[in-house]
């Protein structure tokens, strides 16, 4: 059975059925105390309903819970991204590799210190962008993840971006859910994590992106990651003041697939699988080119006690401030490991980490470059 389409535009349009562009549903309204999530969005059902998001911005300052019926296994709903006329969006990353362009993008920006949305079971999003502006937002996740809401439920190409000011903050919880090509920014160094992952998650090409490097508050990790099995795969972390990734489980033995990523320019290590403390749980972390540089602390950071840390079989490393490896025993010198420097960037200095087609890093496979960014012939060519 096909998705019914509700097409919603900030302002609303026509006799706002939601039934076209033409007479769109609208998205928000003036209550009194300015604009918020509209009564008539409010009370929509979402079992089989496609909700076609018209690009413009769409001013909130409450959680938006839905009143009418819920999506099903068998009766989900969606929620997309769309151009004025209605063209369905596709992501793309901008010129760097680093940020979604937006163009086009409908734009959720909420004022408040609240959660934005109620997410539900059986819901799937794409092309679309969360803000929190709020000065002093402390409520975690801006968008909610609890995890009785997470089976059956998509992120793909979505922005997320807040100012936390909270050492307990984080941007956004990852509960058993999978994000494809999501961008998660911190604008403030005043945070516990950007990107909380749980529950078995798969994150793949996403990009995680801190206030700055230098000392700020809470532990300013990029990512931490307490599932025994989650994927993480073609994700470039940056700019965090504290550790780019930080497996915190304290369950015993973890396998977390780190694959192609690009963990550059953080305050603290690059991968951290300690815990901060010498547990003796025997912590692994299995992956391959991976690219780690520029980080504040050690490359890659091992488990004191633990004496089986192989899986990585290839790294591009260099300048990481702690030397690469920590309480890798021997294992650190089974991995081959590519000497990096910030020549092998199109232009490290403005967190372009592309890497230039005369590196080494360029097509190391045939097929692709060493880390995330996987951009080809972007260079200009001199044609006589």
């Amino acid at each position: 059975m096909a998705l019914t389409d509700v097409f919603i535009s900030p302002t609303g349009a026509g006799d706002e059925d939601g039934s076209s562009v033409a007479n769109a549903l609208i998205g928000v309204e003036d209550g009194g105390g300015g604009s918020d999530w509209s009564a008539d969005l409010i009370s929509q059902d979402r079992a089989n309903k496609r909700f076609i998001f018209l690009e413009g911005t769409y001013n909130v300052q409450t959680k938006l819970t839905f009143t009418g019926s819920a999506p099903t296994d068998e009766q989900p709903n969606q929620w997309v991204g769309a151009k004025s006329d209605g063209t369905i969006l596709r992501p793309k990353f901008d010129e760097t590799g680093l940020r979604l362009d937006l163009t086009n993008y409908p734009k959720f920006v909420c004022s408040a210190n609240v959660q934005m949305i109620d997410t539900e079971e059986n819901t799937y999003y794409k092309c679309l962008s969360f803000e929190n502006t709020n000065a002093s937002y402390s409520q975690g996740s801006i968008i909610e993840a609890t995890s009785t809401d997470v089976d059956q439920q998509m992120w793909f190409g979505c922005n997320f971006k807040a100012a936390p000011a909270s050492t307990s903050s984080e941007v956004m919880l990852a509960n058993g859910t999978n994000y494809h090509t999501c961008v998660f920014e911190a604008t403030t160094k005043n945070f516990d994590r950007i990107l909380d992952v749980r529950a078995n998650c798969r994150i793949d090409n996403c990009r995680i992106i801190g206030g700055g490097t230098s000392s700020g508050s809470g532990n300013g990790d990029g990512v931490t990651l307490l599932s025994h099995t989650s994927q993480f795969v073609d994700c470039v972390i940056t700019n965090c003041h504290g550790k780019g990734i930080h497996i915190t489980t304290t369950n015993g033995k973890v396998n977390i697939n780190f694959a192609n990523c690009t963990i550059v320019n953080n305050g603290g290590d690059g991968i951290d699988t300690d815990q901060d403390a010498a547990m003796g749980t025997n912590l692994t972390s299995n992956g391959e080119a991976n690219l780690i540089f520029g980080n504040g602390g050690v490359g890659l950071r091992a488990d004191a006690n633990d004496d089986r840390q192989a899986g990585f079989q290839l790294l591009a490393m260099g300048s990481n401030a702690g030397g690469n490896f920590v309480d890798m025993d021997s294992y650190e010198d089974m991995i081959d490991v590519i000497a990096v420097t910030t020549a092998d960037f199109f232009d490290y200095a403005n967190n372009d980490f592309r890497i230039r087609r005369d590196s080494t890093l360029y097509k190391l496979f045939g097929d692709r470059n060493m880390g995330a960014i996987q951009n080809d012939d972007f260079e200009l060519v001199s044609v006589s």
